[in-house]
């Protein structure tokens, strides 16, 4: 059950993030944004919580590798936030259409994968 919610919630964030690049919003400027750093914390946390619920109810690599890099991510934010937005001018070699299509399918991908894990 909380793989496949955990799959509903990626599927979720890639519609908000659609309607986000639909509105002209700078996904990416929020993001790195060092003012929206708590905001980027609570948004990953029920990730994080769910794909730990996730992994004791069915454990799985891909699970495991969602909790990786949710918790990765978060641990940068949280002890070396300045390596986070370091990588933005990795980030900024690339096309801003480029990275939207990238975060969308990325989302999407993760949450039909969780999907399948739940399903088989």
């Amino acid at each position: 059950m909380f793989v496949f919610t955990l799959g509903c919630l990626y599927l979720i964030s890639a519609l908000i993030y659609l309607l986000l690049i639909k509105e002209k919003f700078n996904i990416f400027g929020f993001i790195y944004n060092p003012n929206n750093r708590k905001f980027l914390i609570i948004f990953d946390a029920p990730f994080l919580l769910i794909s730990i619920a996730a992994i004791i109810e069915e454990p799985h690599w891909f699970l495991f590798l969602i909790f990786a890099m949710h918790a990765f991510n978060s641990m940068t934010l949280l002890i070396k936030p300045q390596l986070f937005y370091h990588s933005k001018e990795e980030m900024e070699l690339m096309s801003e259409e480029s990275m939207n299509n990238y975060l969308v399918i990325l989302t999407s991908v993760v949450g039909i994968g969780c999907l399948l894990v739940s399903y088989f």
